[in-house]
């Protein structure tokens, strides 16, 4: 294995490449420490060593810092490492390693997001956004159930229009027609549904 490249990303953190292929993140003093050079020829057994002791290391440092400051979904966690330039399989044991601590736990995550949320967007908003953050439906579907049938006085998603109105209107009695009809407009691409739209605000 030759190292073909050793390309600065900031005053301190390089990208190592190897066979013209990228390796791994290394710091500047990594670099020094182990005398590195472009063009060298880098053994096996360092190439090994570099992997399971420095870069697997700091892969699981950097999970466990990002987990401390909020909780995370796994793919979350995955584009955080991915981003900082962590080898795929080393992610992926990672991942395997913070799971083995029930550091991660999208259902949690989920019941968390949802709860925290319900009385201010629409169910449907939510459900995108988890959707991005790569909770799958199967495990959104038994969630909303349980929260939205939680004892409440009020449907969470009628909640949530009432405080989306009077964020911008006091009094929707004293508004025309048009003024109504596009606050009606607003609500809906925000994903409430029309039928609970309607039950507060009458055109």
């Amino acid at each position: 294995m030759i190292i073909t490249q050793i390309e600065r990303i900031t005053k301190t953190k390089v990208k190592i490449y190897i066979d013209g292929e990228y390796a791994f993140p290394l710091f500047q003093k990594d670099v020094i420490k182990l005398k590195l050079e472009e063009g060298m020829e880098l053994p096996e057994k360092i190439y090994e060593e570099i992997r399971e002791k420095i870069i697997l290391y700091r892969s699981k440092q950097k999970a466990l810092s990002l987990l401390k400051t909020r909780d995370r979904t796994e793919l979350e966690l995955y584009r955080k490492l991915k981003d900082a330039g962590y080898p795929e399989d080393l992610i992926e044991r990672t991942i395997e390693y913070i799971n083995s601590y029930g550091y991660l736990n999208d259902e949690r995550y989920a019941s968390n997001y949802i709860r925290d949320r319900k009385f201010r967007k629409s169910k449907l908003a939510i459900e995108m956004e988890l959707g991005r953050k790569g909770i799958n439906k199967d495990i959104l579907e038994p969630i909303f159930e349980m929260e939205y049938k939680e004892e409440v006085s009020e449907d969470p998603e009628i909640i949530a229009i009432k405080k989306a109105i009077q964020k911008k209107n006091k009094d929707i009695s004293n508004l025309t027609w048009e003024e109504k009809r596009k606050i009606v407009a607003s609500l809906y691409k925000k994903g409430f549904a029309i039928d609970k739209i309607n039950q507060i605000i009458e055109i």
